[in-house]
Formats: structure tokens, sequence, C-alpha cells
């Protein structure tokens, strides 16, 4: 399994950790275990169909996915023929880009998004990561996040930030 990331256009970097893309290999086919890591994620499927969260969901050929925030692992089979390129946006930013549903009902589910809200195959084929760079600069509703300042403190800290420190700071007490 061959697997890279690329970071966003700096002027994305507050909404979007980072762009991957994973291939499998001629030599081996294995499950892949993702971790729930409080971020929503888009997916395009560039190989045949994928399974997925945990082999109950099959992802077809030029889909776009939205996977919503996990609060468990999902098992993906990475077979000879996968071939996926995703964002991983940073937590509370999906509604920056999407107004399909609220965060809440997407939660440990993979759905397939409409044609409008898709990524172009041609596009993603020809410079994924590039084209990543201008589909979502052209899309930003709201370039101030709520949350940032509060995820950068996170951020910062490790996630060793108390709730009652970071609510201090919100509340201003």
């Amino acid at each position: 399994m061959e697997y890279k990331k690329v970071k966003p256009y700096k002027e994305l970097e507050p909404f979007i950790h980072f762009y991957w893309e994973l291939k499998g290999n001629e030599f081996e086919q294995q499950w892949e275990r993702v971790f729930p890591d409080g971020c929503a994620g888009i997916i395009i499927n560039l190989g045949n169909k994928c399974l997925t969260d945990n082999g109950s969901l099959s992802m077809e050929f030029g889909k776009t996915y939205v996977v919503g925030a996990m609060n468990s692992f999902k098992d993906s089979f990475i077979d000879i023929d996968t071939h996926l390129i995703g964002v991983c946006l940073k937590p509370a930013t999906f509604a920056n880009f999407y107004s399909y549903a609220s965060q809440n009902e997407l939660i440990n589910d993979t759905v397939e998004l409409e044609k409008s809200n898709s990524f172009s195959i041609d596009k993603t084929c020809n410079n994924p990561f590039n084209y990543f760079d201008h589909f979502y600069s052209e899309r930003i509703k709201n370039k101030n996040n709520q949350l940032q300042s509060e995820l950068n403190d996170i951020h910062s800290t490790n996630g060793t930030i108390s709730i009652y420190e970071l609510a201090k700071k919100i509340l201003r007490l």
C-alpha cells in the first residue's frame, strides 16, 4: 500500500489538515483500520470498488463521498486496484464548504455526495492537489471559523488544555 499526504494552499490551512492519496499495490491486499480523529473527510474513488465502513459500504469508481467524524474505528479493504484520494478537513469546518447536512447527522457515516458537491474525475486525475486547492478556495463560505481560536489552543497544547481552561478563555472568566 502506498500512502502520501500533501499540505493545502496556505489560505486553506485553517480549514484543511491535509490532502491524501492511497493506492493498493500488486503484492498485497489488506484491511486497513482508520481511527477517529474528530475530522470529516471527503473521498473520491479512482480505482475499482472499495469496501469501507467495516465492509458495509462499497465505494464506486468516480463517486465522491463524505465521511463524517467518527467515534469508533472503521476498516476498509485495500485491494491491489484501490486508488482513493481525499481531504481531511479540520474539526467544525465542513460547513465552510458544504451545506449538505449537519455534521452530527453524519457521525460514523460515509455518504455519497450529489454531483454538485462532487469532485471532477478528470481534474482529480490530472493534478489532484492543485485541483483541490482551487475547488476549496472557490467554495469557502465563511472564512472565519468560529472555533478557530479554540482549535488553535487545543493544537498548540497537543490536546492537554483542560476543558475548564478552554471554557475560561471562551467565556473570558
